[in-house]
C-alpha cells in the first residue's frame, strides 16, 4: 500500500508540474471533456449511472469526494441521491455522507470511512484558486480525493474577453468556456442535456442543463 501511495504522490507531482509549466509558458489550459454532451432522460438516472460508470477507477481508489452543490437544490439533491445508489450497486459498499463540510472538525472528517462524500460550497469543491478548506482540512489527511461540482445552465453563454485571455481557468471563466465548446453538439433544443468536464487533474465539473 505503501508503495502504491507513493506512486500516486509522485504521479500527481509530474501532472503538477506539466500544469505549471504549461501555463507560465503562455498555453492555456482548457477542460478537457469526459461524458460527451448526451441527452438527460426525464427522471435523470442515465446522469448517474454514465457518471459512476466514467469515473470508475477514480472512484475506486478514492477516500473523499468533494460534492460543490451547497446551496443545494432539488435537482441536485436527486443526482446525488442517484450517483449514492448507483456507487452502492457498483462497488457494494455504502457512502458515507457529511453534509456542509466545511463547517465540521478534522476529526469528524478522519473518522469518516471510504467512500466519505462531504457536500461543501462550489467555491470550496475545486483548485482552480486557493482553497483554504482543502488545504487546511483535507490535505493534512494524506488520503485520496476528487471534487465534484454541479454546475446547472441554460444554453447559450457569452465568454468574456477575459476569460477568452486567461492561461488558467477561474471558476467564472471555465463555466462559460466549456458550456461554449459543446453548444453545437447539442442540436435537439427539445432536450436537456449533461456533459462532464475535468480540469487540474482532480477537478472535475458535471453540467447539467435545465430546461428553457
Amino acid at each position: 500500500m505503501k508503495k502504491v501511495a507513493t506512486l500516486i504522490v509522485l504521479s500527481l507531482l509530474v501532472i503538477s508540474a506539466c500544469i505549471i509549466y504549461l501555463v507560465y509558458s503562455g498555453i492555456s489550459l482548457r477542460p478537457a471533456q469526459l461524458i460527451k454532451p448526451s441527452v438527460m432522460s426525464p427522471d435523470k438516472s442515465n446522469v448517474a449511472s454514465s457518471l459512476v460508470l466514467r469515473l470508475f477507477q477514480e472512484l475506486q481508489s478514492t477516500h473523499y469526494i468533494l460534492w460543490g452543490v451547497i446551496p443545494e437544490t432539488e435537482e441536485s439533491r436527486k443526482i446525488l441521491d442517484q450517483a449514492a445508489k448507483e456507487y452502492e450497486k457498483v462497488f457494494h459498499k455504502s457512502v458515507q455522507f457529511i453534509r456542509d463540510a466545511e463547517n465540521v472538525s478534522p476529526e469528524i472528517l478522519l473518522a469518516c470511512m471510504k467512500p466519505c462524500w462531504l457536500l461543501v460550497s462550489k467555491k470550496n469543491a475545486n483548485q482552480l484558486e486557493i482553497n483554504n478548506f482543502i488545504e487546511k482540512q483535507l490535505n493534512p489527511l494524506q488520503r485520496v480525493f476528487i471534487s465534484l461540482t454541479i454546475i446547472s445552465f441554460q444554453g447559450n453563454e457569452v465568454v468574456s474577453d477575459e476569460c477568452n485571455s486567461q492561461k488558467k481557468l477561474k471558476l467564472n471563466c471555465l463555466i462559460p468556456v466549456s458550456i461554449r465548446e459543446v453548444q453545437r453538439k447539442m442540436k435537439d433544443t427539445s432536450k436537456s442535456y449533461f456533459f462532464l468536464n475535468r480540469y487540474n487533474e482532480k477537478d472535475y465539473f458535471l453540467f447539467i442543463q435545465q430546461n428553457s
